[in-house]
């Protein structure tokens, strides 16, 4: 599967508070990050049917 790169902008706080979350489960950063979207992504079909 070809992945793409993306860059945001976040603030210092919001990246700490995911850095700690991603350390509690034994995540990186990105996994997290790509998790937290895929299931926004989900939510969002479901709301949208």
């Amino acid at each position: 599967m070809n992945k793409d790169v993306i860059y945001v902008r976040i603030d210092e706080d919001l990246k700490k508070e995911l850095d700690m979350i991603a350390l509690e489960e034994q995540r990186s950063l990105n996994n997290l990050v790509v998790l937290i979207l895929s299931k926004f992504v989900e939510e969002h079909k479901k709301s949208s049917n």
